[in-house]
């Protein structure tokens, strides 16, 4: 059993009242001498604040609550390692729900996370939450951060990339290599920031004046076998040269697809993917592919979560993050640019 006040007091003839007030940052009306005391012999004993105790006195739990859509995701996986890591190293705990892109599941761990007395929450999900469950975080004054959603919901404190910008990106470094019939490897209308790379991949081929056919548009699901399937049908039914796809663990399909088929990567065929999972750089070829700051992501929410539990009545910036093309070894410059133009 850990230490307590009581032990404290006893080896140091301070009231429990006292030492309270001090171990919870409110004695400063105490001298310094018997500040350090308790500080010392505290820490002697190895003592360690029971925080239901202390919620009473603080109404802080120096707990966050975060919900991702698959926590065994690599991209959400770094993300929460990048929260965990900042929350960590200002003495916060984090409560990880696993929503398995179940919105009634989210809803329901947003009500549990709060019933628990979390301090703030981190919610990092391609669906939109109940409006009640935003309609009871706010009147509960929980600060909360949004990650991956739609940003018409509220117009501040939103942590965001530009996902048009990165499929464009992607596109523009196929187009500048010479290739002129590019296919994508997409997911459903569900995954907001997919349907924006996709616009981004649109609007870069029609600014280059270079014709899109709707077989070379392909659905899967964000997984690496969504993406070895969608692939494989794209692959048999055209012949494209080049293929964007929209996350890096479709990618990974994608490369199991063309070797099944054949397909020499990127002598065949060139891939340029999405997110830059440390996988990419791993695989064979290294993998090009649209770099998002995943775990700088995750330490900007919790910064940003931190700074809104100190400070509930500052009104919290909106944060774009930069995106970088990362070029590798899986996308090559085709002999004449002139083809299929």
């Amino acid at each position: 059993m850990g230490a307590t006040i009581r032990d404290i007091a006893e080896k140091t003839g301070v009231s429990i009242t006292t030492i309270s007030q001090i171990l919870n940052g409110k004695g400063s009306r105490f001298s310094e001498a018997t500040r350090n005391k308790v500080f010392q012999t505290a820490k002697e004993l190895a003592y360690k604040p029971n925080f239901f105790a202390k919620n009473m006195v603080t109404n802080r739990t120096n707990t966050i609550g975060m919900i991702v859509p698959e926590v065994t995701d690599p991209f959400f996986s770094q993300m929460v390692k990048g929260a965990e890591d900042y929350l960590n190293a200002h003495d916060y705990m984090i409560l990880l729900c696993n929503s398995s892109q179940d919105s009634t599941r989210e809803d329901l761990y947003v009500e549990e996370l709060l019933h628990r007395a979390v301090d703030g929450l981190i919610i990092a999900s391609p669906n939109i939450l109940a409006s009640n469950v935003f309609t009871q975080l706010e009147s509960m004054r929980k600060p909360y951060i949004l990650l991956d959603r739609k940003r018409h919901h509220r117009e501040e404190g939103n942590i965001y990339i530009d996902d048009y910008e990165g499929g464009y990106m992607a596109t523009e470094h196929l187009v500048s290599l010479g290739h002129r019939k590019i296919g994508i490897i997409t997911s459903d209308d569900s995954f907001y920031s997919v349907e924006e790379r996709l616009q981004g991949y649109q609007a870069c081929l029609k600014k280059h004046h270079l014709s899109i056919s709707p077989d070379w548009i392909m659905e899967g699901d964000q997984t690496m076998a969504g993406g070895y399937n969608a692939t494989k049908k794209l692959l048999a039914a055209t012949d494209i040269t080049a293929l964007f796809v929209t996350n890096d663990q479709m990618a990974v399909g994608a490369y199991r697809a063309a070797l099944e088929l054949g397909i020499t990567i990127p002598d065949d065929l060139s891939i340029v993917g999405f997110d830059d999972i440390e996988l990419a750089e791993y695989m064979a070829p290294t993998l090009t592919t649209v770099r998002q700051p995943i775990y700088a992501i995750g330490q900007t929410a919790a910064d940003y979560l931190l700074k809104a539990i100190q400070n509930p009545n500052e009104k919290m910036a909106n944060q774009k993050m930069p995106l970088e093309l990362i070029v590798r070894e899986s996308a090559r410059k085709l002999a004449n640019k002139a083809t299929h133009k």
